[in-house]
């Protein structure tokens, strides 16, 4: 008559439901780190772009959660939508009579909410709002410069207010 002898395995000791409890944390604590890699939030006054190896792929315009694959799939990459201001700093410039005068201008921007808008900035200045300020300081300059040149200097300084003509120059460098 044969003896059998019941030798406890490894997963009938009391240590054993342990470890499949610690690995089952241990599971849902990298999903969780998964799931929250994925999640983003988009904020008042800015836009998130989700790009793709690069590309982009869509604009993120509402406040609130979203989506995304994980990275290195997708990045994202804020852009800010708050108005700035940008000036030209003085600058001498001429007028239509030859004279000079020192003028500065002082240009209210932002990048518009949508997503066309947003792609095109992204390309021209590569997100850089420094370099977007600086390429407008010199347009605004370059249009003061233009501007000032269709007017006599009685027409920009002047203590008669009726041979003054700012509202008309004005007008001319808004519509540049």
């Amino acid at each position: 008559m044969a003896l059998f002898h019941h030798h406890p395995h490894a997963s009938d000791s009391p240590s054993s439901g342990w470890r499949h409890w610690k690995t089952a944390a241990a599971l849902g604590v990298l999903l969780l780190a998964g799931l929250s890699a994925c999640m983003l939030q988009v904020h008042s006054g800015e836009a998130l772009v989700i790009t793709r190896f690069g590309a982009p792929v869509r604009v993120l315009l509402q406040p609130g959660l979203a989506w995304r694959l994980p990275p290195p799939l997708e990045t994202v990459v804020p852009v800010d939508l708050r108005l700035r201001t940008t000036s030209s700093g003085l600058q001498d410039v001429g007028t239509r009579d030859g004279l000079r005068v020192i003028m500065q201008s002082y240009v209210a921007w932002q990048v518009p909410a949508d997503s066309s808008h947003i792609t095109r900035f992204l390309r021209a200045v590569q997100n850089q709002p420094d370099e977007a300020a600086r390429q407008i300081a010199t347009f605004a300059g370059s249009a003061m410069e233009t501007g000032s040149s269709r007017f006599a200097l009685g027409n920009l300084v002047n203590t008669d207010r009726s041979q003054l003509r700012i509202s008309q120059l004005e007008q001319q460098l808004r519509s540049n």
